[in-house]
């Protein structure tokens, strides 16, 4: 008979700081970005409100990952043994699915006009992919190239280049560990932890590096078109 999955404390507390620290850096910076909307003209109100908003719901799924682990281990003597309950993987995708597709849209309205068939086709696609996404990978992967296709040639500048690699590496790194092809190690224990970390650290790089690049590059806009123009 098999014994059951332990963890070292330091692995199981590892883990669990860098959820904690993924869940509150998403809820900084969408409040930064809301907040910083009465500083910024009211053209470009518009994509730190639905960025922050949007990554405020992203964190409330991340945090039932969070809650999930929490819930998945309990102390027994000198390490954490599993009680039976499930990790909320789910929750994560659903983060993704909701936060990834609005960053895209927010660049969007901050450098192409409503009215133009590109962003009419960027906001399609990536309520596909929101609506989509968490029930289907290949939406995502589809959704994430045609959004990535659609933004790339009107992006300029450092900070819409960090966003994009970010979302990038991110995106393509979580779903390498989706289809199992990330070398975690052999062990399950092993294998659950540094998932765990890693996951955690594509959600930075994909949400709150392109949040944080969005509210920068929307202040130096802003700040270089006083009147919105």
């Amino acid at each position: 008979m098999e014994s059951l999955l332990t963890l070292p404390v330091g692995e199981y507390r590892a883990v669990d700081l860098i959820l904690r620290l993924t869940l509150v850096l998403m809820v900084m910076t969408a409040l930064l970005q809301i907040l910083c909307i009465s500083v910024v003209s009211r053209r470009f109100r518009l994509p730190l409100i639905l960025s922050g908003v949007v990554l405020l719901g992203a964190a409330c799924f991340e945090s039932g990952v969070w809650f999930g682990w929490k819930d998945a281990f309990e102390l027994a003597g000198i390490s954490y043994c599993v009680t039976g309950h499930l990790l909320a993987g789910e929750d994560r995708i659903i983060a993704l699915s909701l936060g990834l597709p609005a960053i895209f849209v927010c660049f969007g309205l901050l450098h192409l006009h409503p009215r133009e068939k590109g962003f009419r086709n960027l906001c399609w696609t990536s309520l596909g992919w929101a609506v989509l996404g968490p029930f289907f990978q290949f939406v995502s992967l589809i959704g994430f190239a045609s959004c990535m296709a659609q933004i790339r040639g009107v992006l300029q500048g450092a900070t819409s280049i960090v966003a994009i690699t970010g979302m990038g590496l991110g995106f393509i790194v979580t779903e390498l560990g989706y289809f199992h092809q990330l070398p975690l190690g052999k062990l399950a224990g092993e294998t659950l932890v540094r998932g765990e970390i890693i996951h955690s650290l594509c959600d930075i790089l994909a949400l709150v590096i392109p949040g944080v690049a969005l509210l920068i590059e929307t202040l130096r806009i802003s700040g270089n078109n006083p009147e919105g123009t």
